[in-house]
């Protein structure tokens, strides 16, 4: 069965699907906006229902496929709208892919672009625009200036990403992009701890420095899949290859958690399964199913109190005060063990620690404006509720 035909059958089984669920439960808002308290997670290359079922169950809220607005075709618009019509059925949102690069200085580019923004602007689960997968080097910020413009004019609520490699100019587009998102993965051969997880924390404090939200998008992949038959890749022997730890997900969800960003995406779906099927349920899933509900409990995750302090001794620390309780997160941001006595820079006097989720229990305790922890494992996250909290500098003795 070719893709088109299935998605066209995808198209009337979503919506029997619609009628069987709006009784249970209500459609997914729309669209995304960065005054809302939502966190996005997202996948790229979510391709199919299975793949959706699968993910949604891993707490991720918005998804993207590659082979979104091939063209404007009717059988192509087709597509898109069953796409959607699926995102929709699983209670998921979709980052529109609007393949930029192959509108931007084309011949009817331009035409063809407004086609297809115009046949899935409306629907219920168009989450945000993706506009252009890498463009340095593609094309400039003038050449994507008109198709940014007619987004903002066609539909002003809906907010417009790009994604930057950590190259010469990733810098550059910030006039044509509402959502600064940046990749880079840095897990191929070395073991635990060796892997620079750090570039990415590093690219982050770079990206928020410029001012627009930020949504990093980090690996979900093992990088043998792109090898092909080649016995070294990227500088790292292909056999010794490897997907991410449990403890490196973590480092990444919690430390730009606490760095501020506006959402997290993983990359990608495809390419995590086309490798080994059973990493993506049994040591990405659990993770990120369990990071969904921390932001959902400290809803908006985005709005944090950070310790920029912190930093002076490669800590990532911020903290969450809401009506019903207050959360802690501190991340070693390093690949050595390292003991930990914080000053809390007159924030916090005292709480009561309790370890959130699968948080390791290392005796942590916050008194007298000093928050310390027994013995933190490289690249490890912790995160605790507070409760008897006493806000403000320590008591003078």
């Amino acid at each position: 069965m070719t893709s088109r035909r299935w998605w066209r059958l995808v198209g009337v089984f979503c919506v029997c699907g619609l009628i069987l669920r709006s009784a249970e439960e209500p459609a997914p808002a729309a669209p995304f906006t960065l005054a809302s308290p939502e966190f996005p997670i997202g996948m790229f290359s979510v391709d199919n229902p299975r793949a959706m079922e699968q993910v949604a169950a891993m707490g991720v809220s918005y998804i993207h496929t590659y082979g979104s607005a091939r063209s404007a075709s009717p059988e192509d618009l087709a597509r898109d709208r069953a796409y959607l019509d699926a995102a929709q059925a699983h209670g998921l949102r979709v980052m529109f892919n609007l393949n930029g690069r192959r509108y931007v200085g084309q011949d009817g580019g331009m035409e063809a672009f407004r086609q297809v923004v115009t046949a899935v602007k409306d629907h219920p689960a168009l989450g945000f625009w993706y506009l252009y997968d890498e463009p340095d080097g593609k094309h400039t910020v003038d050449d994507l200036r008109p198709f940014y413009a007619f987004l903002k004019e066609t539909t002003p609520a809906i907010p417009v990403a790009i994604a930057s490699a950590w190259s010469k100019g990733w810098y550059g587009f910030q006039d044509v992009l509402d959502i600064l998102m940046i990749d880079i993965y840095p897990v191929q051969h070395l073991p635990f701890p060796q892997s620079k997880l750090n570039t990415m924390t590093t690219f982050t404090d770079g990206a928020l420095r410029r001012g627009k939200p930020v949504m990093p998008i980090n690996q979900c992949m093992n990088w043998k899949v792109l090898a092909g038959d080649a016995t070294e890749y990227r500088g790292s022997p292909t056999a010794e290859l490897r997907y991410p730890s449990a403890e490196e997900l973590r480092y990444w969800c919690y430390s730009g958690l606490a760095q501020g960003v506006r959402g997290m995406f993983w990359w990608s779906y495809y390419r995590s399964v086309q490798g080994d099927p059973r990493w993506i349920r049994e040591t990405f899933g659990p993770v990120v199913r369990e990071f969904a509900e921390f932001t959902r409990e400290i809803a908006p995750a985005h709005e944090a109190v950070r310790f920029e302090r912190a930093a002076d001794t490669n800590l990532i620390m911020a903290l969450w005060r809401r009506d019903a309780a207050s959360y802690l997160v501190l991340v070693n941001a390093w690949p050595t063990p390292q003991t930990v006595s914080r000053w809390m820079e007159d924030r916090i006097a005292a709480a009561r620690l309790t370890e959130w989720g699968s948080t390791r229990k290392v005796g942590a305790t916050l008194s007298g404006g000093q928050l310390k922890v027994g013995v933190m494992e490289p690249w490890e996250a912790l995160a605790w509720c507070l409760d008897e909290v006493e806000i403000g500098p320590a008591p003078a003795k």
